[in-house]
């Protein structure tokens, strides 16, 4: 009888921009990869081909004036057809997957931040991922003068450039939901060096490769 394939990990990092989110995933598919696991490394929005159009429409093009509720939709369109075509294909396989941002994302984005609301964001979500949960969402999380000051160094997305009263919602969103629901989402201080806060999301990540 052929063994069967052990179901691969879904593992996402969020957070607020310039908490270093993005450089601490590469670093974990590194560490996985060390570790024998067969990694697929994804961002939000993109991953497909519709998914990266998306992002363009709505991170890059600043000449379309979208509501929070245009995004969510977008943001949740583009999130179905990874996680359909891409995502639960990869974890059947036994691949972890490691994305860059989430369900999360919208919720704090456009359903705090941007008040369309928690109900509609979270009931758009369980349809668009079909239930899908991450098995660890790891939320790095920085005081958003930190963040703006890493950011310094590169040009905004529509996102970042929505002022500091929405980005001040944003960095509090991401923050308040990690302490109020501890056991679904893990938040790490991105503030330290990135080695140290590399070391504090393996703890979090090790236990699942039991």
């Amino acid at each position: 009888m052929a063994k069967k394939t052990k179901p691969g990990r879904l593992i996402v990092l969020d957070g607020p921009d310039g908490a270093g989110k993005s450089t601490q995933v590469k670093l974990l598919a590194e560490r996985l990869i060390e570790r024998g696991c067969d990694v697929l490394l994804l961002r939000e929005p993109g991953g497909t081909a519709a998914g990266e159009e998306i992002r363009k429409l709505v991170l890059e093009q600043r000449q379309h004036d979208l509501s929070p509720r245009a995004e969510m939709f977008l943001f949740q369109a583009a999130r179905a057809q990874l996680v359909e075509t891409v995502i639960r294909p990869a974890l059947a396989k036994g691949t972890w997957v490691v994305c860059d941002r989430f369900r999360l994302s919208t919720l704090v984005y456009q359903g705090l931040a941007g008040k369309v609301g928690r109900k509609p964001v979270e009931t758009l979500s369980s349809i668009a991922t079909d239930g899908l949960q991450p098995d660890r969402t790891i939320v790095v999380w920085v005081p958003l003068k930190t963040g703006i000051g890493r950011r310094a160094a590169r040009a905004n997305d529509r996102m970042e450039s929505k002022g500091d009263v929405f980005l001040s919602a944003v960095s509090k969103g991401f923050r308040s939901e990690a302490l109020k629901f501890p056991k679904r989402y893990k938040l790490v201080d991105g503030a330290a060096d990135v080695a140290e806060v590399r070391e504090r999301i393996w703890k979090h990540v090790e236990s699942l490769l039991a």
